[in-house]
Order: C-alpha cells, then sequence, then structure tokens
C-alpha cells in the first residue's frame, strides 16, 4: 500500500513539474510585439549566436575562455538585435525572457 501512495505520489509531481510553461520564440515575439519582419530577422541572429556557441563549446577550451567567448557572441547577438527593433522592444524581449 505504501508503495502504491509513493507511485501516485510521484506521478504528480511529476506530471507538475512538466506543465510548467516553456518560453518559446514565438511567445516572446507576440509579447514584444514584433512585426513580421523584425521577427525573421531576430531569429536569424538568434540561430546564428546558438551555432557560434555550440561552435565554441566543441573547441573544449578551459572554462573561463568558453565563458568569455560565450559573453562575446551574446553580446554581440544583442547589439544585433537592439539595432533591428529598437530599445524599448528590446526592453519588452528581455523582460519576458527574466519573468518567471
Amino acid at each position: 500500500m505504501k508503495k502504491i501512495l509513493l507511485l501516485v505520489f510521484a506521478l504528480f509531481i511529476t506530471v507538475a513539474v512538466s506543465a510548467q510553461e516553456k518560453k518559446t520564440f514565438e511567445a516572446a515575439v507576440e509579447y514584444a510585439k514584433l512585426d513580421k519582419n523584425e521577427a525573421t530577422k531576430v531569429l536569424a541572429i538568434h540561430n546564428e549566436r546558438t551555432a557560434s556557441i555550440k561552435a565554441i563549446k566543441k573547441q573544449k577550451l578551459d572554462k573561463e575562455t568558453e565563458k568569455e567567448k560565450i559573453k562575446a557572441v551574446r553580446q554581440e547577438a544583442s547589439k544585433k538585435i537592439k539595432a533591428i527593433i529598437g530599445k524599448e522592444k528590446m526592453k519588452e524581449l528581455n523582460a519576458y525572457w527574466k519573468k518567471s
């Protein structure tokens, strides 16, 4: 009986954890009120950033060097995105990703 109760409890915990909201790019675009042109350009920059970060991680660098290079890639991507969508929409986009 204890095993059954434990199993049921574990099942409920698993369902609760997996039911948490997952943040998506589409939701971020909607939240920041980007138009299609802006969204397409931002997605391209995002994909470029992701590819660059994966390439850096494949290089098997020491942690500090890897961290610095990834930070530089992220900062450069942020500058490009900000140039496309502007300061206010960038704030909205950042607010979406930071909210819990």
